[in-house]
């Protein structure tokens, strides 16, 4: 076999292979800064979807990239007033809770109040049977004694009277304290809306999160398939499979003639 003949496909094997290499090395670098440029989109995608700082009169709302936290205040003349109601309420419910633990004790409290505007209104009806029942000379009848006790029994049903509207008061007063404790709590709980919606208007401004991140993942996913693919595609196996026929063992001419 002449050797020397399969010299020109061998150098044509061996450019070959190196234009192969040279294209797919620049096809490479191609995607490279291809996937590089999407990264950057992705990465200037995400930043610029982050939420703003918000300040206002109300208060202030604020995002720490770094440790991916949310900082919102008030500000201070609304924080002394979300202080204020919070103080209140408690009061109210300390109220609230001391009364609705002995309502009875609570309802005495507020008979004694009015027992004190009473009591010399009653003594003088006392004093006026008797002077009355003196001067008619029947104190010690019978019939004097019935008549003095009407008088009495009067005033022991205004007395039962007034400590069952005492009772009712009590418990009316309990429910006014809840019901203040409850709307100081909720006053204090609606300025908090205040800082949350100046976070919901940042987050608006810097658009929307999720869309963008999704975005972001999307384009780094795309450049990295795509360098993938390319760094896969080896011409290293094309070009050594054409030259591979060079180097195949020559078949022997049959001596009768033929291929």
């Amino acid at each position: 076999m002449d050797w020397t003949s399969l010299i020109p496909s061998v150098i044509g094997g061996g450019l070959g292979l190196l234009g192969s290499k040279l294209q797919s090395n620049a096809a490479q670098d191609a995607e490279e800064a291809r996937a590089a440029a999407l990264e950057r989109n992705a990465d200037r995608a995400l930043a610029e979807a982050q939420p703003w700082g918000v300040v206002g009169t109300g208060g202030v709302a604020d995002f720490d990239q770094d440790s991916r936290t949310a900082m919102m205040g008030l500000s201070p003349d609304l924080q002394a007033i979300y202080t204020g109601a919070l103080g209140r309420s408690g009061l109210w419910g300390d109220q609230a809770m001391a009364l609705g633990a002995n309502p009875f004790a609570a309802a005495d409290a507020f008979y004694n109040q009015q027992q004190a505007y009473w009591q010399p209104k009653e003594d003088q009806l006392r004093t006026d049977a008797e002077t009355r029942l003196m001067a008619q000379g029947r104190l010690g009848s019978t019939g004097g004694q019935r008549q003095y006790q009407s008088v009495e029994d009067a005033i022991l049903q205004a007395q039962g009277q007034r400590r069952t509207e005492s009772l009712n008061q009590s418990q009316q007063l309990i429910n006014t304290l809840l019901g203040r404790e409850s709307a100081d709590i909720g006053q204090a709980v609606g300025l908090l809306n205040i800082p949350l919606q100046y976070g919901a208007l940042g987050r608006g401004i810097g658009g929307d999160l999720g869309k963008a991140a999704a975005y972001g993942l999307e384009s780094r996913a795309t450049g990295a398939k795509a360098l993938s693919g390319v760094r896969s595609a080896s011409p290293w196996g094309s070009a050594l499979s054409g030259l591979a026929g060079l180097f195949t063992t020559p078949q022997a001419k049959s001596v009768f003639g033929g291929g």
